[in-house]
């Protein structure tokens, strides 16, 4: 019984110096930790770009989109701005009803908070002559949101963390270009 008890306290003190870590170990583990951080960090600048990038691509392709629909239908058809919901959305002038996104069928509206691809993304300001509304005639020209022709090109600001964006959309033709 003496032998037993010796045995089991031999185990246990065994036990408890092979889970303890040195001093060594813990700031080894932090060298190691600090180097993953310095590689990382440029990653996450390519994040940001990519992000900001998904969201203009996401744009135009819905202007293009409200562009074909006003020349196929012969309708005016526009795309409205919201700054302050961080969204937009394509309708058909006339009535105001919203058109339907060709993949998922659902109104083509777009909340940049809301979808997390594009979340971080904001569209910090939108200028087309001084209205927030860019509008198609069924020949596919372009009109501010009070029904006039686009006199200067219009512009897309977005953001995301460091980076900036502009999204241009030229008068007379609707050629889109981003830098």
């Amino acid at each position: 019984m003496f032998l037993q008890r010796k045995y089991i306290f031999k185990s246990l003190k065994r036990e408890s110096t092979l889970s303890s870590f040195t001093l060594i170990e813990v700031i080894m583990v932090i060298v190691i930790l600090g180097i993953l951080v310095v590689f990382a960090r440029p990653r996450f600048e390519i994040f940001y770009e990519l992000k900001i990038r998904g969201g203009a691509k996401r744009i135009i392709s819905d202007i293009r989109y409200a562009q074909s629909l006003a020349t196929s239908r012969h309708e005016d058809y526009a795309i409205s701005f919201d700054t302050a919901d961080n969204s937009y959305r394509v309708y058909r002038v006339s009535d105001g009803a919203t058109a339907k996104d060709p993949f998922t069928h659902t109104d083509l509206v777009v909340d940049f908070d809301d979808d997390s691809m594009y979340r971080g993304v904001n569209i910090f300001s939108v200028n087309f002559d001084t209205t927030d509304v860019l509008r198609f005639n069924w020949e596919g020209v372009p009109y501010d949101g009070d029904g006039s022709l686009l006199s200067n090109r219009g512009t897309i600001n977005l953001h995301c963390e460091n980076r900036q964006l502009t999204i241009y959309v030229a008068p007379q033709t609707g050629r889109i270009s981003w830098q």
